[in-house]
């Protein structure tokens, strides 16, 4: 793990870790990540020392890609590779933990004072932070999958997810919308396969995604109906953009900066 100051990308500092495996969260001026080995560490900013570590369920046989830690700054949560979610204070000290009656299938999301999260059964689970306590408990017509997305328009905000429909055999991808706080679903689109970019990406008026087969599809954020599509060359993995483009990253290395200038309105 390296330390780059961004004036010159000299290394500030580096520090030797067992297979971090997961993006960082940043809490009280440290970076906290997990390892393969399901540790996870506190790394002071500014030092490179290591303020805390913590491990209670043990290693994984398995070494599979942990989802990345969520904090409001007081609190850090995560899940181990067993599916026991936990609460850390800034201490690195266990507040909670718990293992939900249904495995995680998304990343933890900290919106609101709610840590919200999908579940295998079909349901975004919504508990506080602080003690674990259930909040909300919303039904959805596909299994949730990745990480969640939220946009503002108009000063109301709303919340997006990706699931998985499976019927017959067959895996269809599906684009949910919720209103704020998940108190209800508003639309969904399904599509023929799995959407494999990390999360739906808000863009303008859009809600978009891309399956391995490098499709691009933009959705309208208002009513969800589709409003262009295009494809890549690549299996599609992440977006991003600023005011005029769209950035897309596929897995096999490729980085493209894409203006869909004839769809602007």
């Amino acid at each position: 793990m390296y330390a780059f100051e961004p004036k010159t990308s000299k290394v500030r500092w580096k520090l030797k870790a067992s297979g971090p495996s997961t993006s960082f969260a940043e809490m009280d001026r440290a970076v906290v990540f997990g390892t393969r080995e399901d540790e996870w560490i506190a790394v002071a900013v500014d030092s490179g020392k290591v303020n805390w570590r913590f491990s209670e369920s043990g290693s994984d046989p398995q070494c599979e890609v942990r989802t990345a830690p969520v904090t409001d700054g007081e609190i850090v949560d995560f899940v181990a590779h067993d599916g026991t979610i936990f609460a850390l204070n800034r201490a690195g000290r266990k507040i909670w933990s718990q293992q939900p009656s249904s495995p995680v299938t998304t990343s933890l999301f900290m919106y609101k004072d709610v840590l919200y999260f999908g579940a295998a059964d079909g349901h975004i689970c919504g508990l506080d932070p602080a003690t674990g306590r259930p909040l909300n408990n919303l039904a959805t017509p596909a299994i949730p999958n990745g990480r969640f997305a939220w946009g503002s328009r108009g000063g109301v905000e709303t919340e997006y997810v990706f699931g998985i429909e499976k019927k017959d055999g067959q895996s269809r991808g599906v684009l949910l919308k919720f209103s704020d706080e998940f108190d209800r679903l508003l639309w969904t689109q399904l599509a023929e396969r799995e959407w494999t970019s990390e999360q739906p990406h808000v863009w303008k008026d859009w809600v978009i995604a891309g399956n391995c087969k490098g499709d691009i599809v933009a959705y309208r954020a208002d009513s969800g109906k589709p409003a262009w599509t295009d494809h890549v060359k690549g299996c599609i993995r992440s977006f991003g953009h600023d005011e005029s483009t769209l950035y897309i990253g596929v897995q096999e290395g490729t980085v493209y900066a894409y203006q869909p200038s004839k769809f602007v309105h």
